[in-house]
């Protein structure tokens, strides 16, 4: 039993896994953002109860890989939205989770945060808090809501008097490529602790965004501009695998199981407010709900998630291309253009925006 290169091939055992869980507490918003990938429609909340049991559920997986397979799992649990913050109860669940053992992390608009949040933040020992920040002051309220970058640094600012890590996280098209430069320095001058970048998916009230989506060249070269600026004094990054493949020479087999790349079905799980379980919550597919079955099952079983991590699912040049066991494209967005150029999303299609024959 071995592993290659995080991958896990035939008798292997992987030693370390990090697993992380996209909890949606709810699909409340106080901001209506022009690109959000959510429709912004009132739906079923699970109550913090029900939520902790099916914590306890997703702690007996894990519990269970280690026993059976000695898969050492280090979970992480990440509380967005909507706003989460909105969600009553979001921070007795935290705590609860940090007593279970998991990594709690915080996606946020940062726009309702309070001092009482943020001593709880610091006190639960929450290990990231991200911010969305989509350029500078003007650009950031055009594409958020007038006003929502004042909020937002507010926020900002008690969760630092508290010494709380906190980390912005700019959606890259076509009206902020042009403000790279500027949004990271934007970004260290507000106070914030590193800067990602991610890109927006055209689904939701971002469908619109379809005809802001960068062109792969135009990707290619703005990723390089990110990668250029990062330092070990603020961090500027992606991770989106696509991303990653700038630097690194092709690798993988068409039989290997990797853990690297798009974490959709391989390391990671999205979960809604009304308890349906997907590979990504930009993708939307369902490959279950927790009020039938548990987490447990649903990752063993799921077809749509099986479908996932085989190779041969894949279509195109993302099916033959070197990079697959590391990227895999961005499924998300391969499913959506798809869906929007001929009627019927394609969620093993290939990825609209790489740049790799």
């Amino acid at each position: 039993m071995k592993t290659v290169k995080g991958k896990i091939i035939a008798g292997s055992a992987v030693k370390k896994f990090d697993f992380f869980i996209q909890w949606h507490l709810t699909e409340r918003c106080n901001l209506r953002c022009r690109h959000c990938y959510q429709q912004g429609t009132d739906a079923e909340e699970m109550t913090p109860d029900r939520v902790k049991e099916e914590v306890d559920g997703a702690t007996g997986m894990f519990r269970a890989w280690e026993e059976n397979y000695g898969i050492q799992v280090t979970p992480s649990i990440h509380f967005t939205g909507g706003e989460p913050l909105l969600y009553p109860g979001m921070w007795d669940v935290a705590a609860y989770c940090r007593d279970k053992g998991y990594q709690v992390a915080l996606l946020t608009n940062g726009c309702l945060i309070t001092e009482e949040d943020s001593v709880k933040a610091s006190s639960l020992g929450v290990s990231d808090i991200q911010i969305s920040l989509e350029g500078p002051r003007q650009l950031h309220d055009d594409i958020r809501g007038k006003g929502s970058f004042a909020s937002a640094r507010r926020g900002l600012e008690k969760l630092l008097k508290r010494e709380n890590r906190v980390s912005a996280n700019v959606t890259l098209s076509r009206l902020n490529s042009d403000y790279i430069e500027k949004t990271v320095e934007t970004a260290r001058n507000t106070g914030f602790h590193r800067i990602g970048f991610s890109r927006v998916v055209p689904c939701g009230r971002g469908k619109a965004f379809l005809r802001y989506l960068l062109r792969p060249d135009e990707l290619k070269e703005a990723y390089s501009r990110i990668q250029s600026l990062n330092s070990p004094a603020f961090p500027v990054s992606s991770l989106d695998p696509l991303a990653g493949t700038l630097h690194c020479d092709p690798a993988g087999s068409a039989d290997a199981l990797t853990l690297a790349g798009c974490s959709a079905g391989f390391s990671g799980v999205t979960v809604t407010s009304d308890g349906s379980v997907m590979p990504c919550r930009r993708i939307g597919l369902v490959a279950g709900n927790l009020k039938s079955n548990s987490l447990r099952f649903i990752w063993a079983t799921s077809e749509i998630l099986w479908r996932l991590r085989t190779r041969e699912s894949y279509k195109g040049k993302c099916n033959r291309c070197g990079y697959w066991s590391s990227c895999r494209g961005c499924r998300a967005i391969a499913y959506h253009y798809s869906l929007a150029d001929n009627g019927e999303g394609d969620l093993f299609a290939d990825d609209p925006q790489c740049w790799h024959e």
